[in-house]
């Protein structure tokens, strides 16, 4: 065979596997079996966390929400007494903890406070109850008074509750340790209903 046959033969196996070259891409290109399989590979993860995020945020938020009536239920109750003891407020962790339900109230901390208010506006504790144990404020001290609760020769309850919610952490990898546990807390003010004021016996 001559040179010049060799050429042609060549120039025509590389043409003839172009051609296959050329085909083969044509049809991959229009194939679109599997196409839903590679969407799916890609999709899914991020429905997944997505899914995931929105549940622990449902989660977060039913918890603040019971907070927020587990502490706005015990100043309600304590300032529709007349006199209280520690027997009584000791009972309501027994009162949030049904509120909680079907929620665990982790590390539950109440405190209850007493406010006086005297004509010249000024606010001191009258006595403070806490479930550690020990008085949260000292009697005759400064208490926090929201503006438009501080009227002269009144009376206030004060309730400040906290509890822990605990992060399911579904993505331990993208968080930090101290994000796995959140402190929730809430505070509510209540005016006294029967007399002047609410006194504790014993606190």
């Amino acid at each position: 065979m001559t040179a010049r046959g060799r050429d042609i033969s060549v120039f025509a196996s590389l043409r003839f596997a172009g051609a296959v070259v050329s085909n083969t891409l044509r049809r991959l290109v229009r194939d679109r079996q599997g196409v839903g399989g590679v969407e799916f590979a890609i999709i899914a993860p991020m429905l997944i966390v997505l899914y995931l995020m929105a549940f622990e945020l449902t989660m977060g938020l039913s918890v603040a929400k019971k907070t927020s009536l587990a502490s706005s239920t015990v100043a309600d109750l304590v300032a529709r007494q007349e006199k209280v003891n520690k027997a009584f407020l000791t009972t309501m962790s027994d009162v949030t903890g049904a509120i909680f339900v079907p929620y665990p109230s982790n590390n539950l901390v109440i405190k209850v406070s007493a406010i006086k208010i005297d004509a010249a506006k000024a606010a001191k504790v009258a006595w403070s109850w806490s479930t550690t144990g020990v008085a949260p404020y000292a009697v005759g001290t400064n208490a926090p008074v929201p503006s438009d609760m501080l009227v002269e020769n009144t009376f206030l309850i004060r309730s400040e509750l906290s509890v822990s919610h605990e992060l399911m952490m579904y993505l331990p990898g993208l968080s930090g340790t101290e994000t796995k546990s959140l402190t929730i807390a809430r505070e509510f003010y209540f005016r006294q209903r029967l007399g002047t004021e609410v006194t504790c016996t014993d606190c």
